[in-house]
């Protein structure tokens, strides 16, 4: 098994002051290229949130000028990159839109242009929310109270920081991939022929728990994932729906289990996919396995600094010879502080990304999937990648394939 360093042996608690002042410093710059006086982070938007102060629950407004932030949570706790925090007063209802409009009142923003983080989706973050992460009453409050303020969208602001990766936050990317990988073999050696899968689900999350990761969530429009996402059937059968724990249901020979195991640490969220059967495994899988794998490789080969979304996309599904009888189709997702974009699945139109161009410290996950065209075969392998010089880095050391436990 993995050799991963338990949790307490790490001595890591948080990101240096510097990791701060990066950060803080890059969305300055951001804000004042697009002729903001600040930024605001309000309630509800936890990741940027956390991002920018380290804390979860948290506003933040952060002046363009360099002046020290506005911190304000509901307890006035501080932390080591956050000395000085305000309270939120109101009992078991803490109301605050006010604080923060007092907040922009003293930093002298009643007639400022204020960027407001999480108005809605970003180009490179908060790709599945739609409609923002804004909280509406807090937001309302501000627009009553500061009528001669004008309030943009600056979840790209932050979100192109957020973006670019630095080393400290890929160092904590490389053990959440580490964490994942051990849960991975921990499912490869509990899956067996009449394992309750509700057993299989507990032990993989146990693990992930246990090495440190925090809870991850994530809500999807058919399903919502508290830990890792899990699918079980027969191979060659219909494509099952992820489900968390499975309830009333044993591994069978020939269940094919596809998984997205996520783990976190320092806030960066890994996922590894590992499709593993129980049982051998049938004709035709083999060649499934092996392109998919050449388009895995030729991803990571073609992906550079500079090349816009749309043109590797299109070099995947156009440029790759494909063997008749089969599809092929692209997955890439942002990985890092959250479960962010870019999103790019066979079915994004992806228009909005045309002019972002991919960076060196990107993180990802880099997954693309291989259909056969009567739909009996749908394979599908990949994790966490980041962008070098040179190309995509994978960050796992599992090698590609699909693991039978016969």
């Amino acid at each position: 098994m993995a050799d991963v360093q338990a949790a307490a042996d790490t001595g890591w608690s948080w990101y240096s002051l510097a990791e701060r002042d990066r950060r803080w410093d890059g969305i300055r710059a951001n804000a004042a290229r697009e002729g903001l006086d600040c930024v605001v982070v309000m309630k509800g938007n936890r990741i940027d949130a956390r991002y920018l102060t380290g804390m979860e629950d948290t506003g933040i407004v952060l002046p363009t000028d360099g002046r020290a932030p506005a911190v304000f949570n509901e307890h006035g706790r501080p932390n080591e990159w956050v000395t000085e925090v305000r309270g939120i007063r109101g009992g078991d209802r803490p109301k605050w839109g006010p604080v923060v409009a007092d907040a922009l009142g003293g930093l002298g923003m009643e007639r400022g242009r204020i960027g407001i983080v999480g108005m809605g989706p970003g180009k490179v973050t908060h790709a599945r929310a739609a409609d923002g992460v804004l909280n509406y009453g807090s937001f309302a409050e501000l627009n009553r109270r500061l009528p001669n303020a004008t309030f943009v969208d600056a979840t790209d602001v932050v979100g192109f920081v957020r973006y670019v990766k630095s080393e400290e936050e890929i160092v904590c990317l490389r053990r959440a991939v580490a964490i994942a990988e051990a849960a991975i073999e921990v499912m490869i050696e509990v899956a067996k022929p009449g394992v309750d899968e509700a057993v299989l689900y507990g032990r993989v999350q146990g693990k992930l728990m246990e090495l440190g990761s925090e809870h991850y969530c994530v809500a999807r429009t058919d399903w919502t994932s508290h830990g890792f996402a899990l699918k079980t059937g027969p191979i060659g059968g219909t494509r099952p729906r992820f489900t968390e724990p499975p309830i009333g249901r044993r591994l069978q020979m020939g269940t094919l289990i596809t998984n997205e195991v996520s783990s976190i640490w320092g806030a960066m969220v890994a996922q590894e996919v590992q499709p593993i059967l129980v049982g051998p495994i049938p004709e035709r899988w083999p060649q499934a396995i092996d392109l998919q794998r050449e388009v895995y490789e030729a991803g990571l080969q073609k992906m550079k600094p500079g090349m816009t979304y749309p043109e590797f996309i299109d070099y995947i599904t156009t440029q790759i010879p494909i063997p008749s009888g089969f599809r092929v189709s692209a997955t890439l997702h942002g990985r890092g502080a959250g479960d962010d974009g870019p999103l790019i699945t066979g079915r994004s139109e992806n228009k909005k990304l045309e002019g972002t161009r991919m960076e060196k410290g990107n993180t990802w996950v880099w997954k693309p999937t291989v259909t056969s065209d009567d739909g009996k075969i749908d394979y599908q392998f990949g994790g966490s990648i980041v962008l070098t010089d040179k190309g995509g880095e994978r960050l796992f050391n599992r090698a590609e394939g699909l693991i039978s436990t016969s």
